[in-house]
Formats: C-alpha cells, structure tokens, sequence
C-alpha cells in the first residue's frame, strides 16, 4: 500500500469541511466574552492560510498562521487546527517516544482552548480524532492517566473505530499493567468482530512495530489470539505518525514477507564490510541501496529493518550528521521500538544537537529497553562515560535514573 503523505492526510481531513469551519460562527456557549460577535474575516483569512500550508507540509508557516488566527478570533475549529499543526510537526520523526514535547505539549495546550470553548466540540465533524491525537500527545509528555482519558473520550466519540481500544491497551503495557491491557484488547476485538474487522484488527497488530510489546507480552498475545511464533516478522509500516491517524479510521492489511532476498543481503554486508573499516558514508550508501531494493521486494522483516537504519543512524552519529542520524534511529524504533541500541544512539545524537533534554529522556528509554542485565550494565557504563553525554550527566535527572537501575546491574 502508498504511504499517504501529510498533505494527502490533511486535505482528507480539512478540505471537505474547510467552507463551513470558515463560516461558522463560535456556538452560543462557545465564545464567553463575544457571544454575538460573527466570524472574522481576517481570522477566516488566517485559517485558510494555516490550512493551506498544513496542505503543503509546512507546518511552522501554519502554526505561525493559526496562532495569528486564534489571538484575532478563538474558536473550537481554528484552536483544534493550531493543535493539529504542532502535533504534525511534533510527530514527524514518528512515535509517541520520539515526538517532540514541546510541540505535544503546545497541541495540548491548544486542545484545551477547544474543549474549554465548547466541551461538546460540535464545531468539528469528528472529535474523536481530536481525543485522539491528544491521547498521543499526552503519551509524549509521559502523563499517561490523561493519555487513557483521552483514548476513553476518543472512543466514546467514535465507539467503532476498535483500534482506539488497542492503543489504549498498547499504553496500558507502557505503564506495566498487562491485566487491563488485556481488558482494552478485549474491547478492541469484540468491537472489531461487531463490524466484521477481527481479522483486519490482527494484521495491523502483526504489521505495526507500535503494537510489538503486545506481541512480546504471552499474556497479550495469546488475548489477541495471535500464535507465538508470529513474532512480528511482517513488513512494517514506514510512517507511523500517518498510519496513527489513518488506521484510527479504518484497517488495511498488508502481505507478508516473502523469503530472503539475495541482493539485498549482500548490499547490508558490504555495508556492513565498510562500518567495520570506518568508511561511515560510504556504509549508509550501502545500507540504503538495500533498503531501496527491499521496498520494492519486502524481504526483510521488522528486526532485519530496525538493525538497518540502526546501522545508518550510527554511522551518521560517527560522522557528526546529528540530524541525519536522529532521522535514521527514529525509523529503526519505528520498527523495533525495544532496539536498546537505536535508543543510546539516538541519546548521543540529541546530546550533540543541544537537546540535552530529550537526550536524558532517550538514555531512560535506552535502560527500559535493554533486554538482559549484560546488556544494561554496558548501556549504563557507556551513559556514565561517553563524552557525548558529558552535559547530559549534568542534569538533576541522570543521577536518580541511574539510581533506579543499580540494584539490576550490581554485581552479585
């Protein structure tokens, strides 16, 4: 299947309702200080232009727009597109673990104008994708009881959409509470047996890396009904933040993988010949012709994919490409979102970049994700060592995250 782009996405959502949002005047309760005020032109004019550039994918033109709309005029629908805005540019790298909390917390923010304005919302043609998005956005910010508050009232607006339920049940094992994550699986597959989607709802748990620890979980897995030796080898969806507001709609499965491709493992282990000898650039070329090969063929499964782009993101770190690196390792947790290894990387490119916060953030997911107590305490040892993370160690935080994972690694 094409991946939607974020215009494709936008338009389907905003272009068909544009003319009665730009027209509508804020409802009797909506607007407490201008209750006979119509609509502002020059705010109208503003929406459109924030909209038209959401369209085009320039998100920071239309935050800018709509921030200019709401201080001339607020209403439910011109709030709920600001926070639309910033949770696009918030979520371009992928998963909730990668947003951007700045931007998760400004589409919050945002959110609640909307819902303070009108708690009914009866503005939009469809609220539930606002509680949506602002359970992933709360996710980000790591409130995570408000984030399950927010997947409630999402399916109370939109009680078919079963895939609601599961990313409650995918958020539920984020906080260690297999028992009702269970309970939410549950409510996803009576929901989806209701409207003859079971099967389309278990294909988008094999295919999508956000639904791995389900998978991971035999508790979970077996409540899913899933075998344990599907182990989530299927291709994965290569945009997570598109196919979190596309699949909330509706299921598309996707095919297996077929047998191992020779040309494609032979393009990793030339790459791979040339990260052993330090030619970094000469080994992302590498890494990407295979991928390029396998994303008309669909070989790899999700591990082999996440160990690429892990490779890629590396050798970017190793070259001082920041940025390029942080794109490359977002992908790989896109894939695998336990790859430890992805998650220090991703610390190290953050920590580099100036972004000692979401650094500190990454090296306590690097420690959730390590899947032995070896592995943890190398991770550990490398956190307190590494120079990249030399401003990091400086943060009230570290000490207490190293802290809390002592008792594991201390030697018996």
């Amino acid at each position: 299947m094409e991946k939607n782009s974020l215009s494709q996405t936008v338009r389907s959502l905003f272009v068909p309702v544009l003319a009665v949002l730009l027209i509508t005047t804020p409802p009797a309760e909506a607007s407490r200080t201008k209750k006979t005020e119509k609509a502002d032109p020059v705010a109208s004019r503003l929406m459109s232009e924030g909209l038209g550039s959401l369209e085009r994918g320039e998100t920071s033109s239309a935050i800018s727009a709509l921030n200019k709309a709401v201080r001339r005029q607020g209403t439910v629908s011109s709030y709920f597109l600001l926070g639309w805005a910033h949770y696009q540019r918030g979520f371009k790298l992928g998963s909730t673990e990668a947003a951007d909390r700045d931007d998760a917390q400004s589409a919050i923010d945002a959110y609640g104008m909307a819902l303070s304005l009108d708690p009914k919302l009866k503005e939009l043609p469809d609220r539930s994708r606002l509680y949506f998005s602002m359970a992933l956005c709360y996710e980000a910010v790591e409130s995570y009881s408000r984030a399950l508050d927010a997947y409630k009232m999402a399916l109370s607006a939109a009680p078919n959409k079963a895939l609601i339920a599961l990313h409650a049940a995918r958020l539920r094992m984020k906080m260690k509470d297999p028992v009702k994550a269970i309970a939410n699986i549950e409510i996803a597959l009576k929901k989806a047996i209701q409207n003859d989607q079971e099967k389309a709802l278990r294909d988008q748990v094999r295919r999508d890396p956000a639904f791995a620890p389900l998978i991971a979980n035999a508790e979970t897995r077996k409540a899913l009904g899933i075998g344990a030796a599907e182990d989530g080898t299927m291709v994965a969806a290569a945009d997570f933040r598109d196919e979190e507001m596309r699949d909330a709609v509706r299921d598309t499965p996707k095919r297996a993988a077929p047998a191992q491709d020779p040309a494609v493992l032979e393009k990793i282990s030339q790459g791979n010949i040339e990260f052993k000898f330090r030619r970094y650039l000469a080994a992302v070329a590498h890494y990407n012709e295979a991928l390029a090969i396998d994303s008309e063929r669909t070989t790899l499964g999700v591990g082999q994919i996440a160990a690429v782009y892990e490779k890629i993101g590396t050798s970017y770190n190793k070259v001082g490409q920041s940025e390029s690196a942080i794109r490359a390792l977002q992908k790989s947790l896109q894939q695998d979102p336990m790859n430890a290894g992805a998650h220090y990387q991703i610390a190290l490119a953050y920590a580099v970049s100036g972004k000692t916060t979401a650094a500190l953030h990454a090296v306590k997911e690097t420690f959730a994700s390590a899947s032995n107590t070896p592995e943890l305490r190398r991770l550990v040892l490398l956190a307190k060592t590494d120079v990249e993370l030399e401003a990091v160690r400086d943060l009230p935080g570290f000490r207490p995250l190293v802290a809390d994972v002592a008792d594991r690694i201390a030697l018996r």
